[in-house]
């Protein structure tokens, strides 16, 4: 039989966390990450999908609804605005991406048809900006500057989200009846070089710095649906980028050269580690972040390890507290959203997987594990009949 699983946080305090984000919510719907701070489009999203899971459906909501009156002609977001005013006028493709991930974790946990019809039309805008930046290997230009000209190039992480998000826009198509046939075919070439050609994104010259300095890169593509099964197990499990990034009982860095550890980068860890089988150890590393945990609901951004320094000093934000909530979600399997990234995958999926099957099993053998690695598989071999 299979194990019966505790829920990972205390329901008082996922119920907190949701009455904080609520909280920080602007009348007009934004949700900054600071009162009267900095704005972008993707972690607004991600705040939404914290109110959702809170059940502040309303909230949610006119979240969303502020993004279509905040939409650019083109049908994306400036990056970066506060207090109404633009402050990076670039716009990203996985920003504009990323209201679909919002809207299908909404309809999945409160199903309204009407909703999604309503918001349709900005939905079509984001994605046809999106996905008339494809380059000519399969992945998404990163942005198109302030002067309208393409960013001539693809993130790794930021590929790897467009992904779920694609396959979600595609579930609200096929949702509402409508044509979405471009999408699914830039969905499957997206696919195709995130499983199989990632050197294409090794020469990217960007201002933060190339590919590799943020462990985002590390799990995103996991996260985003496009790998699964071993080979999503070998790359999580890879101990070079464990040694680099994660700090047992801490989290998960942010940047490779800084010794800082962020709650929302630990709780993707977990939702990828959890999107592929690695359970226990996603549950392990969910309880990194409670010391983080405030009184009043919300979580600091991140610490500094060994000497435990706040950083940015004083920071909370509702994408950091959102992010929690999703995590405690997926591994307390209790509701409808429970399995939201763990089913961010394509159709071709199952070809993806029996590729898999072909390679050595012996490489996954010889990966060094955590005991706690290692119940899990001995687990799950006991739940298979």
């Amino acid at each position: 039989m299979m194990r019966s699983r505790r829920r990972p946080l205390a329901l008082k305090h996922l119920e907190a966390t949701g009455d904080w984000i609520a909280s920080r919510q602007e009348s007009d719907g934004a949700l900054p990450w600071v009162p009267n701070g900095k704005f972008d489009p993707w972690d607004h999203v991600h705040a939404a999908m914290g109110l959702t899971l809170a059940g502040r459906f309303d909230a949610a909501r006119a979240a969303f609804r502020y993004l279509v009156r905040a939409q650019g002609a083109d049908g994306a977001w400036a990056a970066e605005s506060c207090g109404g005013q633009v402050v990076d006028a670039t716009r990203q493709s996985n920003h504009a991406a990323y209201l679909a991930v919002g809207l299908w974790h909404h309809h999945t946990a409160k199903p309204d048809v009407d909703f999604l019809a309503e918001m349709w039309p900005s939905l079509q805008r984001a994605i046809d900006f999106v996905v008339d930046l494809r380059m000519p290997c399969g992945s998404i230009a990163w942005a198109v500057n302030p002067a309208g000209r393409p960013w001539k190039a693809p993130l790794l992480t930021g590929s790897s989200s467009i992904h779920g998000s694609l396959v979600c826009a595609i579930r609200i198509a096929e949702r509402l009846d409508r044509d979405a046939s471009e999408w699914r075919a830039a969905r499957e070439r997206l696919a195709h070089v995130l499983r199989h050609d990632l050197r294409r994104f090794d020469d990217v010259d960007l201002p933060n710095g190339g590919p590799g300095r943020h462990s985002m890169d590390w799990y995103y593509p996991i996260l985003g649906g496009a790998v699964r099964g071993a080979a999503a197990r070998l790359r999580l499990l890879d101990r070079a980028q464990a040694d680099v990034f994660l700090e047992e009982g801490v989290g998960c860095r942010c940047v490779i050269e800084r010794p800082w550890y962020t709650v929302a980068e630990t709780c993707e860890m977990v939702l990828a580690l959890d999107a592929c089988g690695l359970t226990n150890r996603a549950e392990q590393m969910l309880s990194w972040v409670k010391p983080l945990r405030t009184e009043e609901g919300g979580y600091w951004t991140g610490v500094t390890h060994p000497d435990r320094i706040l950083y940015p000093e004083g920071e909370q934000t509702p994408w950091t507290a959102a992010t929690v909530l999703l995590a405690a979600d997926a591994l307390a399997r209790e509701s409808a959203t429970s399995s939201f990234f763990r089913d961010l995958a394509g159709e071709d999926l199952g070809e993806a997987l029996a590729e898999n099957v072909a390679k050595p099993v012996a490489r996954a053998e010889r990966e060094d594990r955590t005991e706690l690695e290692r119940e899990e598989i001995s687990a799950s071999a006991e739940a298979t009949p």
